[in-house]
């Protein structure tokens, strides 16, 4: 008879944490409480799906021609008050943008022409810089670095997918790198100069 009762809580309890795992707007179980937490399983790591890993560097079209994002923030003091156009039509995250004043990545993005072949772009509250660059925007983020993904494979392209979602800080605490990805930004060709002798 105990060990009924042992066994009863015991369900009871598996129950009740069972009963315990939210939905967030994800659509991703979240426990609510630390024993409900503890008590579970650690989740998989999930593959991207293949739609991830092939967008587009964020780009637009303005005026017939492809500004490529930077990921710089404009330094540019004095600017003036009105703006060039904006950003009103939007493709998908993997297509190129085809007409003027349309982008990859959203719409209602005021612009102002800044230089030749670069414009910067109001995106929350924050002028980032666009520029115009050969390619065919088949291009991942590595750091300040843009790399053409045609020359790299689907593991380094997973990777990349990983490594950008790390925060700056923890992105400075990986040490390692995926060796296509070392040759297609040219890091592999570099080698230590020597230390001048004192």
């Amino acid at each position: 008879m105990k060990r009924i009762r042992i066994l009863l809580a015991v369900l009871c309890l598996a129950a009740v944490l069972t009963g315990c795992v939210g939905e967030d707007t994800t659509g991703r179980a979240e426990p609510v409480s630390a024993a409900a937490e503890s008590s579970q399983p650690a989740p998989e790591a999930e593959e991207p799906a293949e739609s991830e890993l092939s967008d587009r560097i964020p780009m637009v079209m303005v005026n017939g021609a492809l500004y490529y994002d930077t990921g710089e923030e404009s330094t540019l003091d004095g600017r003036c008050g009105t703006y060039d156009g904006e950003i009103t039509t939007t493709a998908e995250g993997s297509e190129i943008p085809l007409e003027d004043g349309q982008s990859n990545f959203g719409t209602g993005y005021p612009y102002q022409y800044t230089g030749e072949g670069q414009i910067d772009l109001l995106i929350d509250g924050k002028w980032m810089i666009f520029e115009q660059r050969e390619g065919t925007g088949s291009q991942v983020r590595f750091g300040d670095r843009m790399v053409d993904a045609a020359g790299l494979s689907e593991e380094t392209l997973q990777w990349l997918d990983w490594y950008n979602s790390l925060p700056a800080d923890e992105q400075l605490k990986v040490s390692a790198i995926p060796p296509d990805l070392l040759e297609e930004t040219g890091i592999a060709g570099t080698e230590d100069a020597a230390a001048a002798d004192s």
